[in-house]
């Protein structure tokens, strides 16, 4: 899923904003498919995990903050307003930057339902490994003296 991600930013900086494969939120538009190299099976990208994980993220550290404002008050703790803001912006961006790399990884795929029309960004990458040599496995082998096989 790595690479299907990294080749929607890839492209996303080669377009005009807003007609990539990326939509403003780092989600996948659209329909989009993805190929097995090694059978060839069709199958979709679904996204729910991605978004489930980042609006829990999200709201968790927004609760978070509203909560140690709650507490702050209550114990009458004084911070210096320089310091609680660059532990704010340093938690919003960490955050951002923790999603991005985890995106790829919270993909989830299935196969494709009939009469289902994806978009398969990476078809020409794809390519079918061909299935290894027997002989030129065995003149490899050969190579080492090693070796004492049939």
């Amino acid at each position: 899923m790595r690479a299907l991600w990294d080749f929607a930013r890839l492209e996303e900086s080669k377009v005009l904003p807003g007609l990539g494969f990326l939509s403003r939120s780092g989600l996948l538009r659209g329909a989009i498919g993805v190929a097995c190299p090694n059978c060839g099976a069709k199958l979709k990208v679904v996204q729910t995990r991605i978004v489930l994980v980042r609006v829990v993220a999200w709201g968790a550290l927004l609760a978070f903050y509203a909560w140690f404002g709650i507490w702050r008050r209550q114990t009458n703790l004084l911070l210096p307003q320089w310091l609680f803001l660059s532990v704010a912006v340093a938690s919003v961006v960490g955050l951002a930057l923790l999603l991005r790399i985890a995106t790829p990884y919270l993909a989830r795929v299935r196969p494709v339902q009939d009469g289902e029309q994806l978009s398969y960004p990476l078809r020409s990458r794809m390519r079918v490994l061909p299935l290894p040599d027997l002989a030129s496995d065995r003149a490899m082998a050969t190579s080492n003296n090693r070796w004492r096989g049939p």
